[in-house]
């Protein structure tokens, strides 16, 4: 079912605790009957409070009746009455044994009385159509649940706590301030209580709002990896020994392993896991002067998987002659990684020396690399699929904003500046969800599970 025919007016429920046994689970409801259904077959302990409060969220003891299933039920009950909730909407949790059957009874009787089945994501998708999450905020509850590892749960938390809706939404508000004033001068051209805006300085304002998001851009650039890994790239000239040594860090024979130089002709990726920390591990193509449109279309994936990655290996073979190249790293951090180890006896000092004929080397190469690795930032390590979603909005929102910085420094008239702010600010609106379609939101809450 697609998000444009949900019908928030349902009451929905779900199983919202992990699958497998457990000593406790939970049943979670969201809807205007969500807290009578939750009440259904509830005797509290306390048979004076058998009327809860409607008006502030209470917890209740007691025991369940199910349909189907005897005796009753030790039970507790969650009840968010109201608005102010996850979703919204008035919000309940049954919880009760952790027993995967016990479960399924109670939801199976909850939807005998007027419940639906919640779809995937529907709970986190009803607080985005509330307005109680952005869309940022909305897949970093997606990013907290798959996370795999500490980076990737900060970062997910990051950016539930708004570490990416508060800057775009402050550059939103400002766009929108200065679109509004642009467009009362143009509809009110001849009166004088219409201030005229400073251009120089407006120029140079939406230039650093340009940088600043298209800075964000960059770090967004390739973050669409699965598992939300490091990326290691290694690099160097043909020949180098870059596939042996993929192959021994992967403990597989993926790359195609020749002496001909130029043998390695795209790029090629693997996991790999590195003293505990697991990476995807990407083979290029060497640095090389052959033309031709093969050799071309190898030196583009070569330069874009080194522009995307967190660490690169440079690889220099340890017989290597004087005029060998060496790769130009830029702000990417890189290891010295000298191969062939064995046919040399005499490493250059600051460079890692490996052989992946005898395995020397290899363990020091994972545990640099895992050392390089975890002094990331968490900020770059952004949910995937915000990355994937956003990346090319904000690039069009830098374009849009660097326009319109340009026209006001040429002269031209403030219909055009205003009409490039209003790109900036619809692209901008597309990663926080002010501006959205159900194909979108299809895409995205479908990657939940069932109860969150």
């Amino acid at each position: 079912m697609g998000a444009q025919q949900l019908d928030p007016g349902d009451t929905i429920a779900a199983v919202g605790s992990p699958p497998g046994g457990a000593l406790r689970g939970i049943v979670r409801l969201s809807g205007p009957d969500a807290i009578p259904l939750a009440l259904a077959g509830f005797t509290p302990d306390d048979a004076s409070a058998a009327e809860p409060p409607t008006d502030r969220a209470h917890w209740r003891l007691g025991r369940l009746q199910v349909g189907g299933f005897r005796p009753s039920l030790p039970a507790s009950l969650l009840l968010w009455p109201g608005s102010r909730t996850y979703t919204g909407q008035p919000l309940a949790e049954i919880h009760t044994s952790g027993s995967q059957p016990v479960l399924a009874l109670v939801l199976a009787d909850r939807m005998r009385r007027g419940a639906r089945l919640a779809e995937p994501g529907e709970f986190t998708l009803r607080a985005f159509l509330a307005g109680r999450l952005d869309l940022t905020r909305a897949e970093a509850v997606l990013g907290v649940i798959e996370a795999r590892n500490p980076r990737q749960l900060d970062a997910a938390l990051r950016q539930l706590a708004g570490g990416l809706f508060g800057p775009i939404q402050a550059a939103r508000d400002r766009l929108l301030d200065v679109v509004a004033h642009l467009e009362a001068g143009l509809d009110f051209v001849d009166e004088s209580d219409v201030d005229p805006i400073g251009r120089a300085v407006l120029a140079s304002e939406l230039a650093g709002m340009a940088g600043a998001v298209e800075e964000l851009a960059r770090t967004l650039r390739g973050r669409d990896r699965i598992d939300g890994a490091p990326r290691v790239v290694l690099v160097g000239p043909p020949n180098a020994g870059k596939s042996r040594l993929f192959n021994a860090l992967v403990g597989l024979d993926r790359a195609l392993v020749s002496s001909v130089a130029g043998t390695t002709r795209d790029y090629l990726c693997a996991p790999c896991d590195c003293d505990g920390l697991r990476v995807e591990l990407v083979d290029t193509a060497g640095i090389e002067d052959a033309a031709g449109p093969i050799a071309d279309r190898a030196q583009v994936h070569r330069a874009d998987q080194a522009a995307r990655a967190d660490l690169l290996l440079d690889c220099r073979p340890a017989d290597a002659g004087p005029g060998d190249q060496a790769i130009p790293t830029g702000d990417v951090p890189a290891l010295i990684v000298v191969t062939k180890c064995d046919l040399s006896a005499a490493p250059a000092a600051g460079t890692l020396s490996t052989s992946s004929a005898t395995g020397a080397g290899l363990p020091a190469l994972r545990a640099a690399i895992a050392e390089a690795l975890r002094g990331v930032d968490a900020d770059s390590a952004l949910p995937a699929g915000t990355a994937a979603r956003c990346r090319e909005s904000l690039a069009a929102a830098g374009i849009a904003l660097r326009d319109a910085s340009a026209t006001l420094a040429d002269g031209w008239g403030d219909e055009l500046v205003a009409l490039d702010l209003r790109l900036a600010v619809d692209s901008l609106g597309q990663v926080v969800g002010a501006t959205v379609n159900d194909d979108i939101l299809d895409r995205i809450f479908s990657r939940f599970c069932i109860g969150k």
